[in-house]
């Protein structure tokens, strides 16, 4: 099966074209830290491993405004620079964009257009895929989730798949500081699509 493919791609581009190697979850969490190293996104950007896979956790003031979905101009370099992770050949992990809020409901005229967090956080995460599509990732690899503010800010994995309590969310958003953290959008290449 290996060689009829090889030649069918030898005669359609005219050259065999090299194989990438599949890689690891360990070798795409290597590349996005070196990636935020080389971007200067420390402070805006965080890497983490967990059994759903390799997740970029990126603070919304750098990513959003207040109330909105608009991505900012800033964030976009730093997208871009993801871009080739995403979409190598050798990454096949689906990428799930999750978009996050804190527990203050939306008002004025964010409620007109966003009435809950559920469609904000929904609309911030549609907004990065969007992008990353505009930029060559494949739509089929991409899926957008908006979880308002049910999954606070270092929620685990297991704890996400249970459910977080009511009072887990209250005390998660009890200060300013706190909510400021539980607004974000995560990027997450999954182990298991």
């Amino acid at each position: 099966m290996a060689d009829l493919a090889a030649s069918m791609e030898k005669n359609l581009t005219g050259a065999k074209q090299p194989r990438e190697k599949i890689k690891t979850q360990s070798q795409i969490n290597k590349e996005v830290k070196a990636t935020i190293e080389k971007m200067e996104m420390q402070e805006f950007a965080k890497v983490s491993h967990s059994p759903k896979g390799t997740s970029i956790t990126i603070d919304s003031r750098y990513a959003y405004g207040v109330g909105n979905a608009e991505l900012k101009p800033a964030i976009l370099p730093f997208l871009d620079s993801l871009v080739p992770i995403m979409a190598s050949r050798g990454n096949k992990f689906p990428i799930a964009v999750e978009g996050h809020t804190d527990s203050d409901p939306t008002f004025g005229a964010i409620a007109a257009r966003y009435p809950t967090n559920w469609e904000l956080s929904s609309a911030r995460a549609a907004s990065v895929v969007r992008y990353l599509m505009s930029q060559g990732v494949q739509a089929r690899r991409l899926r957008a989730v908006g979880f308002a503010d049910q999954v606070p800010y270092g929620t685990t994995w297991a704890q996400a798949r249970r459910g977080v309590s009511v009072e887990a969310v209250q005390a998660a958003n009890s200060t300013n500081a706190l909510k400021a953290q539980n607004r974000r959008v995560e990027i997450t290449f999954l182990q298991n699509g």
